[in-house]
């Protein structure tokens, strides 16, 4: 996001990740560095295609494209995504290779298939792969959406922060894309989250509860959260090369040097317009718990501890909609029945409750779809049941990517 100082919900950044996959063999492809050439042919770490940007990861089958500043037009935003991911397949096209959706590849070996950027400066990767050993699912192998929301200062960054909170765990019901790994499903809908958690387990302050401390004032941040994290990384990574805001790998994370908060735990989708329909109807749920009085939603936001909503998030990440309501948080606010005890029961209400609101009302078709034929994952699921061959998995990576390039839902 640019450095002009937005207000709440002025407008967004939104990220998008896919995986480059051989047409043919639908197996990771890693030619990123011979995708992204600047105007003289050279490897470089972004190009812009039109008002997307896309840029590199540490993988080199993964592309990231993202808005190349705030946006407040959604619409726009989605046939932006849409032109970019149209020209980025003719370019890839001459590799024989395409781009594939989805939060991991279902039949890909990291330790085999994994390779990292080695162009330009690679004092950071080295530094991670020094320490964690990059040659996971964990790293090699997620793709995600990722929401930038911005706030103008310290009062906005507290409702901001608050109401992220109280929204996170439930947010795999309706993004989940990821439940087969290594050709098995293991009895996650979203498996990128269960191996996200555990990448960098050996400094278990980076990533926490994956839901964050609830916490209001840029000063407890930098307290609680970020110094607390350079000091438990700072026995392996002596020269501090990974001591910025960015070592937080929590599910959101503040990001001061830009004045936004970033969501980073939503599954990649079939096609960017569920990826928007998704955005859409977060943004709108913040929008409505931002309007509470402040002290309210601070109430709200520190009734559960983050273990607990961790729970609550691995519950959904394993279940999705049919995960019990664990916390009753949302509920109360939205006036869930007692009875109304799960996750799809939850979300079913808030999309009515807020389906007159103008990003919801515009996003009805998509949000529909995913309300009433699932998630992601649980229409993969659907066609490959939860012990798929691999001409079944490659079947299904091939309708993925037809589902991206056309702008088309995945069926079951």
């Amino acid at each position: 996001m640019s450095k002009k100082t937005l207000s709440i919900f002025e407008a967004f950044g939104i990220e998008l990740e896919y995986m480059i996959v051989d047409r043919d063999t639908l197996r990771p492809c890693p030619i990123a560095e011979s995708i992204l050439l600047d105007e003289n042919g050279n490897t470089t770490q972004e190009i812009s295609l039109g008002s997307i940007d896309v840029s590199n990861e540490l993988a080199t089958h993964v592309l990231e494209f993202k808005t190349a500043g705030p946006t407040s037009d959604l619409e726009q935003l989605e046939s932006d995504f849409h032109d970019a991911i149209a020209e980025m397949n003719s370019r890839l096209a001459a590799h024989n290779a395409m781009l594939a959706p989805g939060g991991i590849h279902p039949f890909m070996d990291p330790s085999v298939e994994g390779k990292t950027w080695s162009e330009g400066d690679r004092t950071i990767y080295e530094a991670y792969d020094r320490i964690f050993g990059c040659s996971s699912h964990g790293w090699f192998n997620l793709q995600s959406c990722h929401i930038n929301l911005p706030f103008a200062n310290e009062e906005e960054f507290a409702r901001l922060h608050a109401a992220i909170i109280l929204i996170l765990p439930y947010l795999p019901a309706l993004a989940a894309s990821s439940p087969i790994i290594e050709g098995e499903y293991r009895g996650f809908l979203d498996t990128r989250i269960d191996v996200y958690k555990n990448n960098q387990a050996k400094v278990p302050e980076i990533a926490g509860n994956i839901i964050p401390e609830p916490i209001f004032t840029y000063q407890d941040y930098q307290t609680e959260i970020l110094q607390k994290t350079y000091q438990a990384i700072k026995p392996y990574d002596p020269d501090g090369i990974l001591q910025y805001e960015w070592l937080n790998s929590r599910g959101a994370i503040a990001r001061f040097d830009r004045n936004a908060i970033e969501i980073r735990l939503l599954d990649t989708q079939e096609n960017p317009t569920q990826d928007i329909g998704i955005c859409s109807l977060i943004i709108a749920l913040l929008e409505s718990l931002c309007a509470l009085d402040i002290e309210t939603l601070k109430e709200f936001a520190t009734r559960y501890t983050p273990k607990e909503r961790k729970e609550q998030l691995m519950a959904i990440a394993r279940d999705g909609f049919e995960a019990d309501l664990l916390l009753r948080d949302l509920a109360e606010l939205f006036d869930l029945k007692a009875n109304e005890t799960s996750v799809g029961e939850l979300w079913a209400k808030i999309v009515d409750v807020l389906k007159n609101h103008p990003r919801v009302s515009k996003r009805r078709e998509a949000l529909g779809y995913i309300l009433q034929e699932g998630n992601l994952a649980e229409r993969i699921l659907a066609r490959v049941g939860k012990k798929p061959n691999q001409e079944q998995l490659r079947e299904t990576m091939a309708q993925l990517s037809s589902c991206l390039a056309n702008s088309e839902p995945f069926t079951n």
